[in-house]
């Protein structure tokens, strides 16, 4: 005996949504309103959001990162340091582990890497050492 799907493939499909985000940083908020004859009438809001989607919501991959417990470890030893050693001023976001690995990736990537014949990640630490002008590790 086969199992009939009741709510079909999108049971929330009939549901309107209520917010539309538009890429130039505003927010459509449609909201019914009763008017004095006892009809509705629907009116939009509009949102100015550009400056108040955080920074994390702006980016468009996750990716989880399996971690030894030193690496974890650095990651959250320095965004502490960072984070202790601001002075009021220059608070403008947080600096998060992911921060961290953003800003990383960022600087590694204008490198000249020679990718030839890599075959583990020891020799893959190797490479970007020298290509940052450091002593190799054994």
């Amino acid at each position: 005996m086969s199992r009939r799907k009741v709510l079909g493939a999108d049971p929330l499909s009939w549901i309107k949504q209520t917010i539309q985000v538009e890429n130039k940083g505003t927010i459509k908020e449609n909201e019914l309103d009763t008017n004095a004859d006892g009809t509705s009438s629907e009116k939009t809001i509009q949102l100015d959001t550009s400056s108040k989607v955080p920074k994390f919501q702006t980016y468009e991959a996750k990716l989880t990162l399996r971690l030894g417990e030193d690496q974890l470890d650095f990651l959250s030893r320095l965004e502490r340091e960072i984070m202790k050693k601001r002075t009021p001023a220059n608070r403008k976001e947080r600096i998060t582990k992911n921060s961290i690995l953003r800003a990383l990736i960022d600087a590694v990537s204008n490198l000249d890497i020679d990718t030839k014949e890599i075959g583990d990640e020891t020799e893959l630490l190797n490479r970007f050492r020298r290509s940052f002008n450091l002593k190799p590790e054994r």
